[in-house]
């Protein structure tokens, strides 16, 4: 009886074990892809950059907490970092989260833009991304051959790009 539990866990173990290096080579292999997410983040939206170098843009951080709960279902929950946060505007419909944000998250650059040091319609790049603050919420973001421009009346959802295509949410 013994050796048949030990077996058993065992055999638990192996399989733990091959289902995290499919997860692991998954991540590791996948095609480098641009995500870009309108999240609903209370009385406004704030948007979330994923490039395909890995680097996490948050875009506005919303009227307040609810932000949280949007980031937590985009972000694995592991990942407890925010590469940059741009704000574009100082109303708190823009910046009403921004407090929660930085209790949760390790947030490495803070960018005000819409003022005497970056005014609208400076544009950014980061790798073969490129993002272009136009006003206040309205943002244009293109990555290899595709473009895509949110703004309040941009559904809410998950836009993904290849640099070819923009997979629009269903």
């Amino acid at each position: 009886m013994q050796v048949f539990q030990n077996s058993r866990f065992l055999f638990v173990c192996i399989a733990i074990l091959v289902m995290a290096n499919v997860v692991i080579y998954q991540a590791v292999f996948a095609p480098h892809t641009l995500e870009v997410s309108v999240l609903e983040a209370g009385k406004s939206d704030a948007v979330l950059i994923q490039s395909p170098g890995g680097k996490t843009i948050l875009i506005d951080a919303g009227s307040d907490a609810s932000i949280l709960r949007a980031l937590g279902s985009t972000l694995p929950m592991w990942r407890r970092s925010i590469d940059a946060v741009i704000l574009t505007g100082t109303k708190s419909s823009l910046v009403g989260g921004l407090p929660e944000v930085e209790n949760q998250y390790r947030v490495s650059t803070h960018m005000y833009i819409g003022d005497a040091v970056t005014p609208y319609g400076t544009s950014l790049t980061l790798g073969g991304l490129r993002i272009e603050i136009i006003s206040p919420g309205t943002i244009f973001i293109s990555y290899g051959a595709t473009s895509l421009t949110v703004s309040s009346s941009t559904p809410t959802g998950t836009y993904i790009s290849d640099g070819n295509v923009i997979q629009i949410p269903k």
